[in-house]
Formats: C-alpha cells, sequence, structure tokens
C-alpha cells in the first residue's frame, strides 16, 4: 500500500491537479446545466402596442416592422402556445421547442389593426387582456390623455393645481422645450391620480384638460378597440383574457370593489366573444393577497403580473411572471430573452 504521501504526489500530479479543481468543476457543470435548463424554461411575453407613435413616456409601443422581426424570431426558436395551454403542453412530455406565451394588455386598436396580421401571418397565438370599461367609449386612456396634455400640449398655464383627496396638489408647467421637466410633472401627476377610482380619474382628467384647453376625443393613433373588434379578434389564434373593467390599482381599494371590477370585467369579455374566459392579468401587475383571491373567487385559472421571469414547474398560476419587450429588432430581441433568463 503507498504511503500518504505518496498518494499526495500521485493525486497532485506532474500537471498541478489540486483537490480542489474537482469542486470548481462541478459548479461550472452546475451553471452549464442551469443555463441549458433555463434556456429551456417557459416564457410569457408581454406587450401593449403595435404602432408608430412619437410620444410613449412608458415606452409601450413595438414599431410593426420590429415585431414582425420579434415574432418571426420567436416562432423560429420556441412553440408558441395560448396562455391556457401552457401547462397542459408541457404536462404532455418534453416539446420539441421552448415554450412561449404572447399576451397583450389593455385593448388598444392598434392590436387589432398592426399585430393581429403579423401574427396571422406567423401562425402564431396570443392571449389579449381587455379593460372593458374603455371598450367603445371614443376616448383614450386616461394616461394617454394625460400624456397628450402634459407632453404633446406646447402652450400650458404656468401652474397646476388640483385637490385629490382632500390634499392639495402644485406643479409648476415647464416649457415645451424642457422635455425632462414636463416628463417629471406628468409621472407626478400619473402617481398621484393612479391609485384613485375610476370616476375620480375621469373628472380629474377632464378638470386637467379644461385648464389645458385640450379635447379629450381619441386621437386615431390612440383609440382603443370597439366591442365588435373584440368579438371579431376572438378566434382560435387569439384568446380574450380580463384586465378588469377600468383598469384600477387593485390594491388600492377594497375586496368588494376588487371582485366587482373582475367578475364585471370577464362578463363583459364573455358577452362580447361568446367565449368562456380562463385568464386574466392584473392592471399595471399590481395585486394583494385579496387581488389573487378575488381571482380565483371570480372563476379565472390563470393570471400574470408584470414581475419578470421564466415559468417554473412549481410556479402560482394566478402569479405568473412575464417579460417585458420593448421596440426592439429580432436579433435584439433574442438576446433580451436570454439576458432576461440568465
Amino acid at each position: 500500500m503507498a504511503s500518504a504521501k505518496g498518494h499526495e504526489r500521485g493525486f497532485r500530479g506532474s500537471r498541478g491537479w489540486r483537490p480542489m479543481v474537482i469542486p470548481r468543476v462541478l459548479l461550472q457543470l452546475g451553471r452549464l446545466v442551469r443555463r441549458r435548463r433555463l434556456r429551456r424554461a417557459p416564457i410569457i411575453l408581454m406587450y401593449h402596442r403595435v404602432a408608430d407613435i412619437a410620444v410613449d413616456p412608458w415606452s409601450l409601443a413595438v414599431h410593426p416592422a420590429r415585431f414582425d422581426e420579434q415574432i418571426d424570431a420567436l416562432t423560429r426558436s420556441r412553440q408558441v402556445v395560448h396562455l391556457h395551454e401552457l401547462f397542459d403542453v408541457n404536462a404532455r412530455g418534453k416539446p420539441g421547442k421552448p415554450l412561449a406565451v404572447v399576451t397583450f394588455d389593455d385593448g388598444y386598436h392598434d392590436v387589432y389593426s398592426n399585430a393581429r396580421p403579423i401574427l396571422q401571418r406567423h401562425d402564431c397565438p396570443m392571449t389579449l387582456f381587455v379593460a372593458t370599461g374603455a371598450i367603445g367609449s371614443g376616448r383614450e386612456f386616461w394616461w394617454d390623455a394625460l400624456s397628450r396634455i402634459c407632453l404633446e400640449t406646447s402652450e400650458l398655464p404656468d401652474q397646476l393645481d388640483i385637490t385629490i383627496k382632500g390634499g392639495r396638489h402644485h406643479w409648476l408647467i415647464p416649457k415645451m422645450v424642457d422635455q425632462a421637466g414636463r416628463d417629471k410633472v406628468y409621472r407626478e401627476v400619473w402617481s398621484a391620480l393612479r391609485t384613485l377610482p375610476y370616476e375620480r380619474q375621469n373628472a380629474h382628467i377632464e378638470d386637467i384638460a379644461k385648464w389645458a384647453g385640450v379635447g379629450l376625443d381619441a386621437r386615431p393613433e390612440h383609440c382603443i378597440m370597439t366591442p365588435g373588434e373584440v368579438g371579431d379578434i376572438s378566434d382560435d389564434l387569439i384568446t380574450i383574457g380580463g384586465h378588469t373593467v377600468s383598469h384600477p390599482t387593485l390594491p388600492a381599494h377594497s375586496f368588494a370593489t376588487q371582485l366587482r371590477e373582475i367578475v364585471d370585467g370577464r362578463s363583459a369579455c364573455e358577452q362580447m366573444t361568446g367565449k368562456r374566459v380562463l385568464s386574466f392579468a392584473y392592471p399595471f401587475g399590481d395585486h394583494d393577497a385579496l387581488s389573487v383571491s378575488a381571482v380565483r373567487e371570480a372563476g379565472f385559472e390563470f393570471a400574470c403580473t408584470t414581475r419578470a421571469g421564466y415559468v417554473a414547474p412549481e410556479a402560482d398560476v394566478l402569479r405568473l411572471p412575464r417579460l417585458y419587450v420593448g421596440n426592439w429588432s429580432g436579433d435584439e430581441f433574442l438576446r433580451k430573452i436570454e439576458d432576461h433568463l440568465f
């Protein structure tokens, strides 16, 4: 039997092998296995608009040409399924490609006019979450109307004063050349209105529009779908999901209000489409335990947040993560997906 010294010399060898190399190799191997597993992890993509618009403070719009590139890249690299099919496909065994789901929030008309033809051309399924109170209203979403006033109206009074929840709010309004200053005002007013009930939001927007001398009829590039368009877009390729009635910040409201928003939104979607609605997306991604309970009580089987991440096997089906998609080229789109995952 060799001595301990001889064994140690033999283990190290002439190439400087060290015992610490084994854990390091195992760690690297583990990282490679994890990377390979994550590359195949299911993902849910989050879109809002497919349009070419000049002012987009929340970066919600993807140019139609770039959306075409993205969907082409996506369908080549992944198997795209409806949200309600995601777990069924997983349950049937390992698919040939990693799985992906495409979702849109809100119900902008450009999803009907611009996104739908591209999705049809690539035979790419999609789930559209509709905020039903805005459908057919002839108005813009309140945040778009506010953007129109703060960011797109050259001449405004020098200051804005409004009372919200009994508190007086005051803003000095910069000139149009100070885009950063205008953007700051926009975001602060948006934050002040965000948690209010729908009626109060609308009342404040009407007051601010009068103050600015700006109309509130929807501009062509910011139109929302009509009930007929929601019914028409709902087919084998595109599934409609719930997104409440008035797009509220749900945790800012009572359980009863949350449940009413969620249930009434679902009923309106089913009335427009004549189909059962199974999936839901939390407005702004905001939710708390009461929101999840309300979604469950309303009968939804799946619900999406705006939290970034892939869909793990043990994922909570009423708190599913999604990946934001920006106005990227097809190649950049694929790189960004990997960045999110790794």
